[in-house]
């Protein structure tokens, strides 16, 4: 067994390395194989490459030249996108300047229309006061043309005899407004002598003093508008500053009193200054004086109803104002406008009736002078006074 068993064991050896050398040869020729294939792929994709070349390099020219044209209008867009940006800005900047323009110049016309709206309001109040003032000239007027017609006939007529009739119809029908209209049941306690020559007219005079020869003390007008600055004086301690716009309006209507007071007061000294009973005073210088002292008379009587007109709107504007919160404070401003609207009534009626008795002495003067027997007096047809209770 021993001698048998080592040349089995060399026959493996052998058949051993006869297999390794057989695994060996194979994987040469294989790796042989696979690199000649390899060799192979190699020769033909480089060949594939050499054939494609010329074209690889016309393309990659032709993608250059694409990237190149695409850099360039990306340079151009991005150029034209800043121009666009710096337009922008330039158009914003200007639509923000004609902006602002439209806005001051929209700012301009509201203001020009709140001024021609203000301006509106005042021309059309303006109008309403200068339609009033014209119809108020118009019946001045009116009434200047019935008081020369009047004196016209009652002129010529002055050398003949008046009887009653005819001097009831020169006075009656010579005037169709209606300051003459009314009847004559005012002022009676005036009466005149009957007329003679106009030598004698002096020794014919009213019973009682004229009212041209009273001033305004001794019509209680004077005394009242005192009076009055006192209340007012009053009123701004009591109210203080809730107080100051119906304190101005009431100075203005008082202002309005002193003025036509003061005019009255004028007219009075210049009748005196040319008395009518003067018989040096020829009767045509005469009755023109008194004539023009008779218009100026009628004009301050309108004035004067004016003025009562003004009075009745501040005494409604007085009344609608806030007197204040403190009942004390309201029942003492109430208590004083009280007093000051009595004041203002008392020097309405005191001036009306100042005028009424110069208007009506001188109308007796004209008509004594115009006829040379007059049998009975002229009343006074102009009306006595505004009611403002």
């Amino acid at each position: 067994m021993a001698s048998i068993n080592p040349p089995q064991n060399q026959q493996q050896n052998q058949q051993q390395l006869q297999k390794q050398h057989q695994n060996q040869q194979q994987n040469h020729k294989q790796a042989t194989q696979f690199s000649e294939l390899y060799t192979t792929y190699i020769g033909v994709s480089f060949a594939v490459f050499l054939s494609l070349f010329p074209s690889l390099h016309s393309q990659n020219h032709r993608l250059l030249r694409r990237l190149r044209a695409a850099e360039d209008e990306l340079t151009e867009l991005r150029s034209r996108r800043q121009e666009d940006s710096k337009a922008n800005a330039r158009v914003v900047e200007i639509f923000a300047t004609h902006r602002n323009s439209w806005q001051l110049e929209e700012r301009r016309l509201l203001r020009r229309l709140d001024d021609s709206s203000e301006e509106i309001s005042r021309l059309r109040s303006r109008l309403v006061d200068v339609e009033a003032e014209v119809e108020a000239l118009r019946r001045d007027v009116g009434e200047r043309d019935e008081l020369l017609s009047f004196m016209s006939r009652h002129k010529g007529g002055g050398n003949g005899d008046f009887g009653d009739d005819n001097l009831g119809g020169d006075f009656n029908h010579g005037f169709d407004s209606r300051f003459w209209s009314d009847a004559p049941n005012l002022w009676q306690d005036v009466q005149y002598e009957s007329v003679e020559p106009a030598q004698h007219a002096k020794h014919y005079v009213v019973r009682r003093e004229s009212p041209w020869k009273v001033d305004g003390e001794s019509t209680g007008v004077t005394s009242k508008l005192k009076l009055l600055e006192d209340e007012l004086l009053n009123l701004e301690k009591i109210g203080k500053n809730s107080s100051v716009k119906v304190t101005s309006l009431m100075r203005k209507q008082a202002k309005r009193y002193q003025d036509i007071s003061g005019k009255i007061d004028d007219l009075c000294k210049r009748m005196q200054e040319s008395d009518p009973s003067e018989p040096a005073l020829s009767s045509e210088f005469r009755s023109q004086r008194q004539t023009e002292f008779l218009l100026e008379a009628f004009q301050l009587q309108q004035r004067a109803s004016e003025t009562g007109k003004k009075l009745l709107t501040l005494q409604t504007e007085i009344y609608s104002h806030s007197l204040g919160d403190d009942p004390e404070t309201r029942h003492a401003m109430r208590r004083c406008l009280d007093g000051i609207r009595s004041n203002f009534k008392d020097i309405q009626r005191n001036l009306e009736i100042w005028l009424a008795r110069i208007m009506g002495d001188l109308e007796g003067i004209l008509a004594r002078d115009g006829a040379n027997r007059a049998r009975d007096y002229y009343f006074p047809k102009y009306p006595y006074a505004n009611s403002f209770n």
